[in-house]
């Protein structure tokens, strides 16, 4: 069955609230680790604090891509309330610099494709579009979005819900796209909430 948006699925409802719930445990694990990495070095000798500081600074940064992981989940959600699934019409490449590429068909000139991007960034290399991809054990994937602007990626199911956006789409300091795309599409991608710019 064919919904309206992707939301209405029930099974994406599950799959939202399941990435969810990981990416607030990553979280809370993260958090967690500060008092124990703290403890650790109250309770070892001083000449240890050469190893302990870069366990401090790795921490740090994982802590950082959990808080932005689940601040996504807001904007993955809205997306979803939006857009419907494109099944199986993305295609999904692994790039040399470590990140995971996705070519999506152009929603008004479906000869063309556009490309979205996600990892490439230090302690991205283990998640699973990354890994998955980088494996061959995933080529395709489902689309909900408007790849000139932002969508959310996932494995037939769906599964493995991911935020993918256009830097112009989300950066302020770029200029928003407005070339080649209707009125009532850049309504649809500000209602999902991406930058478009005014009329």
């Amino acid at each position: 069955m064919q919904y309206k948006t992707a939301w209405e699925d029930p099974a994406t409802r599950q799959a939202w609230r399941r990435t969810a719930m990981f990416r607030c445990a990553a979280l809370l694990a993260s958090l967690v680790a500060f008092p124990a990495w703290l403890f650790a070095v109250v309770m070892t000798p001083a000449w240890l604090l050469v190893l302990w500081l870069p366990v401090l600074c790795v921490g740090l940064w994982y802590a950082l891509l959990a808080i932005v992981a689940v601040a996504s989940l807001a904007g993955t959600r809205r997306v979803l309330r939006v857009y419907p699934w494109q099944l199986d019409l993305t295609e999904v490449r692994s790039k040399k610099n470590g990140s995971t590429q996705f070519v999506v068909p152009n929603p008004e000139r479906p000869e063309k494709s556009v490309s979205l991007g996600y990892g490439g960034m230090i302690g991205t290399g283990q998640h699973f579009w990354v890994r998955a991809v980088k494996s061959g054990k995933v080529t395709a994937a489902w689309f909900a979005g408007d790849p000139r602007y932002l969508g959310v990626v996932a494995t037939p199911g769906p599964r493995h819900l991911v935020l993918v956006a256009q830097r112009e789409a989300t950066d302020s300091r770029m200029s928003p796209r407005k070339r080649g795309v209707s009125p009532e599409a850049r309504a649809r991608a500000r209602a999902a909430g991406a930058r478009v710019g005014g009329d």
